[in-house]
């Protein structure tokens, strides 16, 4: 009997390894996330402000691609803020979700890893944020950010605050100009050394 559980411990072993094989992803650099981005034709809407260019958002998501070290398989658990936390027996706990991918979007909001109740916003699988294909992240951020409203009016518009997830404060002040120095313009057709 002793000798089945080593044996199931090596066949879980080799079902993790050849998963994550399987969801291998790719770092990409900071000047080719910038041109998906502007092929993706994001828009910026009205309730980021006024003052903000296409560039700007730009700019401000790549800078934020960059915690995740522009790793398309990148995964992060972050503890729930105190506030959203529940109670199980006699303990208060706190949930912890998972963020996905180069834009590390969250399994509570943007997609389901069926590890905990989700808005899924995007209608996807978290998996499918963290294979080498970037399309479909950005598509997912796209709908986040057009389902962003001032004032929600029912269950598939997201609050404002949803911006604060896409959109960190340490972006907030990124010059696109400057971000981007190293990036070829359009017209230049060499590749980016970054």
């Amino acid at each position: 009997m002793k000798s089945v559980l080593p044996v199931k411990m090596l066949a879980a072993l080799a079902l993790v390894l050849l998963v994550s094989s399987a969801t291998e992803g790719r770092v990409l650099s900071k000047c080719e996330l910038k041109e998906q981005l502007e092929a993706a034709q994001i828009q910026v809407i009205r309730a980021m402000g006024d003052n903000m260019t296409v560039n700007d958002l730009i700019a401000r998501l790549v800078c934020k691609a960059n915690a995740s070290g522009f790793n398309t398989s990148f995964v992060k658990a972050i503890a729930a803020r105190p506030k959203e936390s529940f109670t199980f027996g006699h303990q208060k706990q706190r949930p912890v979700w998972q963020l996905y991918g180069v834009f590390q979007l969250s399994d509570q909001l943007a997609c389901d890893s069926g590890m905990m109740p989700s808005r899924n916003v995007c209608n996807m699988s978290c998996s499918a944020l963290i294979d080498d294909d970037v399309t479909d992240d950005i598509a997912c951020l796209k709908t986040m950010i057009d389902s962003i409203k001032p004032k929600p009016k029912n269950d598939i518009t997201l609050p404002l605050a949803t911006l604060n997830t896409i959109v960190v404060k340490e972006c907030r002040f990124v010059v696109p100009s400057r971000y981007f120095a190293e990036c070829p313009t359009a017209t230049t057709p060499i590749d980016c050394l970054h």
